[in-house]
């Protein structure tokens, strides 16, 4: 008869523990509000940001973004690392993983700008020079 309990118990308390997790899986996914973003300081990439507050990161139109690469390594007789400075062409806010054009629309990183990156060595399979490659494209 406690077997049955205690397998009993272990079910009923499973139920409402997965019940929690789908709502708050479910409550994470969902957007932030224009409204509780409205107080939160932006910061323009490169300045300083907030060490103890949430902040919105922006990353404004025509502005350089460097990208530092780097090759490196023991095998190496010379190391090479450049930077090179890409620019957007709107305004983009970043808050976490979420993304907006205008701070009132936020939508998931991962569903507004599709990422790549890819990576070639040269060697026997690509015997010409290597490349690191980033792709980013807006998603409609």
């Amino acid at each position: 008869m406690t077997k049955f309990f205690g397998e009993t118990m272990i079910k009923t308390l499973r139920l409402p523990s997965i019940a929690l997790l789908l709502f708050l899986s479910a409550c994470a996914s969902l957007p932030p509000s224009a409204e509780s973003l409205s107080g939160l300081p932006v910061v323009e990439f490169g300045g300083t940001v907030p060490a103890t507050q949430d902040y919105i990161l922006f990353f404004p139109a025509g502005k350089p973004i460097p990208v530092d690469v780097a090759v490196k390594g023991n095998i190496f007789a010379k190391d090479a690392e450049q930077r090179l400075d890409v620019t957007l062409r709107k305004d983009i806010y970043v808050y976490k993983e979420w993304v907006s054009y205008d701070r009132v629309t936020w939508r998931n990183g991962r569903d507004a700008i599709k990422t790549s990156a890819q990576v070639r060595i040269p060697g026997y399979r690509h015997p010409e020079p290597g490349l690191m490659k980033i792709q980013m494209d807006e998603r409609g």
